[in-house]
């Protein structure tokens, strides 16, 4: 018993020093930044997240030095990373916006309808983990209005009861819906950033295939499918085609 608390302790010394190291670095990374020193940030950055320690500031932080030395296509890629992570962040969607500004390709996006629209915002409104503390939330007011259903001692408060503890299970339902559908974004990363000064999209996945238009660096597509070295991605308009996987970088 004694060599197993040993071990714990030691693992739970390790896991602490290592978050301390990873602090020392990122508020290292923050310095330099303030100092105007962005390459030395944004190794500082890189290093944390060679670490496995992913977090939406890190990312934004990230895409501000990249923006400072003028690689846009990079501080796109950090925003969008951000983002993913933290949907709701105003600074980042500020900051992607003006990186956006800078790139070549003027794509129109489809338009989508409304009620698709506002279902998309709604969802992307909270983070995975976010809409889990909701749905937790809610499934613990419904069994509170269950056990005041059955100790209610008129009809009528045993309908108010049961009326409003249904409302809450299915909310709560639709909840645990969301965060699923938030944690797929994350995992699946199905979207990414060109970062090839010019790319040349194909009808098919070789070099010698047709050559469809040419896209920029900085633009974001959908990854739909891969084939050996190559994406099949589609834009924002609804044209697809085939890009080498070296011409891209997945959010």
């Amino acid at each position: 018993m004694k060599k197993v608390y040993i071990i714990l302790v030691l693992l739970l010394s390790g896991i602490v020093a290592f978050a301390t190291d990873d602090k020392a670095l990122e508020d290292e990374a923050t310095k330099m930044y303030q100092e105007g020193n962005y390459q030395k940030a944004i190794d500082l950055y890189n290093e944390i997240l060679a670490d496995d320690m992913e977090s939406a500031s890190i990312y934004y932080n990230l895409g501000n030095c990249y923006y400072k030395i003028g690689e846009i296509s990079r501080s796109i890629l950090n925003y969008e990373r951000a983002l993913l992570l933290k949907p709701g962040d105003k600074d980042a969607k500020y900051n992607l916006k003006l990186a956006q500004q800078a790139t070549v390709d003027n794509i129109k996006v489809l338009p989508e309808l409304f009620l698709v629209r506002w279902y998309n915002a709604f969802v992307t409104a909270l983070t995975a983990d976010q809409w889990a503390y909701v749905s937790v939330a809610l499934f613990i007011a419904f069994l509170v209005m269950a056990a005041l259903f059955f100790h209610a001692t008129t009809i009528s408060l045993k309908k108010s009861w049961f009326t409003l503890g249904i409302i809450l299970l299915l909310v709560s339902i639709m909840t645990i819906f969301f965060a699923t559908k938030q944690y797929h974004r994350v995992t699946n990363r199905d979207s990414g950033i060109i970062m090839t000064p010019s790319v040349v999209v194909r009808g098919a996945p070789d070099n010698s295939g047709t050559e469809l238009f040419m896209v920029h660096e900085g633009l974001k597509v959908q990854v739909i499918g891969s084939l050996g070295d190559w994406y099949n991605v589609r834009l924002a308009d609804g044209n697809e085609g085939w890009i080498a996987k070296t011409d891209l970088e997945k959010i």
